[in-house]
């Protein structure tokens, strides 16, 4: 069991990782013969294998829908999460599903394993599955509080690897809310910081470190002076706003990355809540990797950090100024208006 989500899902982040090379297979090509290649991502969307047609690819769904008719082949696995697959057709390989439903037709041959997580079955008794059916669902009727709180704590050496992709996934799917809430209220400010990170990158990694590095060590000094205490506290508070927010700023540029990717133009709000899940979804499972997962989100969360300090919380007005007085003659982030003119006094 471990062994099949392992390699099921270490597919699943190259997926995700090159996006930019599978995006592009939304809208794929027929080769002779109804023969379709490449690996396919459906983001929000709908794709379709109608009947004789042929997928020679992997195909990833997120909050998509996925029809594959009846005498259509699809030879690579099938992932699935919160979207919805009807399966009339044969695929030669795996399907796992995180969230959604999936519904196997009459004519459905799976020639793999179908691994659910949380998922919804809905299965013809004509229906053929050649490998085995693995279903994980909360028992709620016999819950444990304490150990189950115990297996799913971040500290506990019991996980299972299963309980770990779970709750990687739910992450992701937590930020991706929080992005297009953050991303409705405050847009403008997301813009300007995405921007430092893609104009200043160095900058923002160099104070995003030792943000991180100084940041903790004057925070807990106040708090030995006992009198500080409440400040000390608030300095913690909004250190985790700031990495918060530079965070989803860096998801909302991947976000405008994968838009510009399909030719469209997102909201803000959109372009956060997409990009945010993808990058809290492939730094969460590359974070299961032992001694070096960790790296891709460290690096992520200080390139926010420190874009979030340059930019002033991407303000406008003070984010030219700082970068100058840091690298004089650097690009300016937002173009920086004229001041008025005084007004005039008439007899003056």
């Amino acid at each position: 069991m471990k062994k099949h989500f392992v390699r099921i899902f270490i597919a699943l982040l190259i997926l995700v990782a090159f996006t930019p090379a599978t995006a592009l297979a939304q809208d794929p090509t027929p080769q002779p013969e109804n023969h379709i290649v490449g690996d396919q991502v459906v983001i929000g969307n709908t794709f379709r294998l109608e009947r004789n047609e042929k997928l020679d690819g992997n195909i990833l769904v997120i909050g998509g829908t996925t029809f594959t008719a009846p005498d259509s082949t699809v030879n690579g696995d099938l992932v699935l999460i919160g979207g919805t697959l009807a399966a009339e057709g044969e695929v030669n390989g795996d399907i796992v599903a995180i969230g959604g439903a999936i519904n196997l037709g009459d004519t459905a041959v799976i020639n793999g394993d179908l691994s659910l997580l949380g998922a919804s079955l809905q299965r013809s008794s004509l229906a053929r599955i050649n490998g085995s059916v693995n279903e994980e669902s909360p028992n709620l009727g016999n819950f444990n509080p304490p150990e189950r709180l115990k297996n799913l704590s971040p500290f506990s050496g019991q996980r299972t690897l299963l309980s770990r992709i779970f709750t990687a996934t739910l992450e992701a799917l937590l930020l991706g809310v929080l992005a297009v809430v953050v991303g409705l209220l405050m847009p403008h400010n997301l813009k300007n910081i995405a921007a430092t990170i893609v104009r200043e990158p160095w900058v923002s990694g160099g104070i995003g470190v030792l943000t991180i590095l100084v940041a903790p060590i004057v925070l807990v000094l106040l708090i030995i002076t006992i009198l500080l205490i409440p400040v000390s506290l608030l300095g913690f508070i909004l250190l985790g706003l700031a990495m918060a927010i530079g965070y989803l700023a860096l998801g909302y540029e991947v976000g405008q990355r994968m838009a510009a990717l399909f030719k469209t133009t997102w909201h803000a709000s959109i372009a956060a809540g997409i990009g945010t899940l993808l990058l809290a979804l492939v730094t969460g499972l590359v974070n299961l990797i032992p001694c070096v997962g960790w790296i891709p989100g460290f690096i992520a969360v200080i390139l926010g950090l420190g874009a979030v300090i340059t930019s002033r919380v991407g303000s406008e007005k003070y984010a030219n100024e700082l970068l100058k007085a840091i690298i004089p003659g650097s690009t300016p982030t937002t173009p920086v208006e004229p001041p008025n003119p005084p007004p005039i006094v008439p007899g003056e």
